[in-house]
């Protein structure tokens, strides 16, 4: 059943650590020198395999280079018992089995990349490796795509030879094949990958959490391109939260680097709502700077970033500035540069009004009133409720609107989603059917050079149904790309059911007189409609071939 062979158990179908070996693992002490450093990191170093994302649990352990010092600390220690941890509770992994189809799940994370191979969602082994050099300042595309390639490059002797899967959750990985520039390092990474039969899908990523609280999780951005003021402003940077929907509008110049960028949010935000957890942003080369990096993650602050070319990610604060946008045209009309002067009232008179998610103010959500304006400059009425409120009812009043607001956002999320979701219409398809092929610009640049060339091609007969969302194609090798297409690119063929399979054109031989070609054809030049189409079959008083409607039909 079972063989102890080279420190592993093995199985029929699994492998797993030899129980001697994690008894040792169990009782290895504190270590006191590097040498001892270096006799962990062999022993744990050989089960790698057994633990995911095992070089970024393993990096503090640096001590195993030439010339470190012997330096241990509380990072060291944490490193060493999760390692211990890890080990001791390894997994068991299944034995390949080469009947079934491979898959790979992909990341990459901060620090390093991983890697695990499966099948039918068993592990078959990890892969993990920390980044250095010019790999830590690859951007995620990248970083996702060298961790498929490394993954490659370890287990090519798996998947040289079978079409396999790869799961990933970053989407412009999907159309790799349908990218017509790509820079010297794609380039060379797509001709490693061309080598191999694989299939890319999609892992949705999880949408991001509804805030709890005011001023905890945030997005930024900057508005650019406004006429120059006489204090040199030409920008100005967004701040957004995501639970009051309040909007801080400070001015500053494109130009400012990430430093100042950081002094304007202590400044202006920090100041006044404290440090947030998390801040949403799009890839600005100032968010994506060391210094950026390097400031949040030592106060503790998760930076999120949004996908390239999809704004929708950080919705939220596109539509701020957009709003914003909109308050400047109307407010300056002719006199553009004095936009700076007008901006903190422009903030004022965007936070107090009602926000249509939360149904009060953003002023009213972080305070729990409203501040009085130039245009009601009337005495407060004297009640209760607005004087000598005692520090904990106020704090009651507070929690109840923050936990009636959290609600109104739920609800207000689903009402988005169900309007979304109105008109769209499920469609399936079965193997051997017809369909038209929608050629997307960036996965077909060939066959859209031109915006008189059509969008459109077909019909194609689906080969296999992947799932619900997703079927591969009898598509033609000369088009260059994947023949797995989402349903959304597929449009049902209805040209066939006009057609009479048994209404044969030809006449009867045996008849004397008669002549054996049919009658002759009207070729229509341009689109032919179904209606089109019929029209012309009653007219000529016979039908058209099936191969010869088809060649007419399609365009």
């Amino acid at each position: 059943e079972q063989v102890n062979f080279l420190g592993f158990i093995v199985g029929k179908e699994e492998v797993q650590v030899d129980s001697d070996k994690i008894k040792s693992i169990q009782e290895w002490p504190t270590p006191k020198s590097v040498g001892e450093v270096r006799s962990f990191h062999g022993l744990a170093s050989f089960y790698r395999r057994f633990v995911k994302h095992f070089s970024t649990l393993a990096s503090p352990n640096e001590l195993v280079k030439k010339d470190v010092p012997f330096l241990w600390g509380e990072a060291q220690e944490k490193a060493f018992k999760t390692l211990k941890e890890k080990l001791t509770n390894a997994p068991i992994l299944a034995l390949p089995n080469f009947d079934q189809t491979f898959e790979l799940e992909c990341d990459a994370f901060g620090l390093g990349i991983g890697v695990v191979l499966l099948q039918r969602g068993h592990p078959i082994a990890y892969f993990s490796e920390k980044l250095h050099g010019a790999t830590l300042n690859y951007p995620t595309y990248d970083k996702e795509l060298y961790a498929l390639i490394r993954a490659l490059q370890v287990w090519e002797h798996y998947l040289v030879t079978k079409e396999f899967v790869i799961h990933t959750n970053h989407e412009s990985l999907k159309y790799l094949r349908g990218q017509g520039k790509l820079n010297k390092r794609h380039a060379k990474w797509v001709e490693y990958l061309e080598q191999f039969p694989y299939i890319i899908k999609y892992k949705k990523g999880k949408p991001l959490p509804i805030a709890s609280s005011p001023w905890v999780d945030i997005s930024m951005d900057f508005v650019l391109g406004l006429p120059r003021t006489q204090r040199g402003f030409d920008s100005i940077f967004v701040v957004v939260d995501h639970f009051s929907k309040m909007a801080h509008f400070i001015p500053c110049h494109k130009v400012d680097d990430a430093s100042y960028i950081a002094k304007l949010f202590f400044r202006e935000v920090v100041r006044l709502h404290g440090l947030p957890k998390t801040i949403v942003s799009d890839r600005d080369a100032k968010f994506l700077s060391h210094f950026w990096k390097v400031l949040w993650e030592k106060l503790g602050t998760k930076l999120l970033y949004s996908t390239t070319c999809h704004p929708q990610t950080d919705g939220q604060t596109e539509v701020v500035n957009r709003s914003l946008s909109t308050l400047l045209r109307v407010l300056l009309k002719g006199n553009k540069k004095t936009w700076d002067d007008c901006l903190p009232h422009l903030e004022f008179a965007y936070n107090r009004v009602v926000h249509k998610t939360t149904n009060l103010s953003p002023f009213e959500v972080v305070y729990g009133f409203n501040p009085i304006t130039p245009l009601d400059l009337l005495p407060l009425p004297n009640t209760p409720s607005l004087f000598h409120k005692e520090g904990v009812s106020r704090a009651d009043f507070i929690k109840k609107y923050h936990e009636k607001i959290k609600s109104q956002i739920e609800k207000q999320t689903q009402k988005y989603a169900k309007y979304n979701n109105k008109g769209r219409k499920k469609i399936t398809f079965e193997v051997g059917d017809w369909v038209w092929l929608h050629l997307r610009k960036d996965r077909f640049p060939t066959q859209r050079m031109s915006k008189l060339n059509p969008r459109g091609d077909g019909p194609f007969q689906v080969l296999h149904k992947i799932n619900d969302n997703a079927y591969k194609l009898d598509l033609p090798s000369e088009y260059g790309t994947s023949s797995s297409f989402n349903v959304c690119d597929l449009t049902p063929f209805l040209g066939a059911e006009d057609m009479d399979e048994d209404f044969n054109l030809r006449t009867d031989a045996s008849q004397e007189g008669e002549d054996d070609g049919g009658p002759s054809l009207r070729i229509h030049v341009g689109p032919i409609t179904r209606s089109m189409a019929r029209r012309g079959e009653e007219e000529e008083g016979a039908h058209t071939p099936r191969d010869t409607l088809l060649m007419i039909i399609e365009y």
